[in-house]
């Protein structure tokens, strides 16, 4: 039986501590992996990472989408999640980058649009804005665009 992993706050802190960058970004590969199958896609692995292209995902279409996983520890903000992307912005390498968000074991997939940065909310502000938000939940399937 398969298991949804919930971390508690205690094993968070252990594992922001003593798990090498590698290996969480390990996991979120993994967790990025698994969803995709689960969502019926065809998922293809670079033997090396050196042009910042993670997974390959072959549409329905036939197309094949250039995936970045982002895998994160902690909210910087409290309410959001908050990648940072300037390595890749006008470099033509990624289509997609898939966000794993480690406490709560769930995945966004985020269309690239060549921005520096990416933004999103998991829960209301402080402020109750929800104007220009972009919200995690919105972005739990695969994008189909060619």
């Amino acid at each position: 039986m398969v298991q949804s992993t919930r971390w508690n706050k205690a094993n968070l802190v252990l594992w922001r501590i003593c798990l090498h960058s590698l290996n969480k970004g390990a996991l979120g590969e993994l967790a990025v992996q698994k969803d995709l199958i689960r969502q019926g896609y065809n998922v293809y692995v670079p033997i090396v990472d050196i042009d910042q292209v993670d997974l390959v995902v072959e549409l329905n279409s036939g197309a094949m989408k250039r995936v970045q996983v982002k895998t994160v520890m902690q909210l910087k903000r409290g309410t959001a999640i908050e990648v940072n992307l300037t390595k890749y912005k006008n470099r033509n390498r990624i289509d997609v980058v898939a966000v794993y968000y480690l406490p709560k074991d769930i995945i966004a997939y985020y269309p690239y649009d060549n921005s520096h940065a990416l933004s999103l909310a998991i829960t209301t502000g402080k402020n109750n804005q929800t104007k220009g938000r972009k919200w995690f939940y919105s972005y739990e399937r695969f994008p189909e665009f060619s």
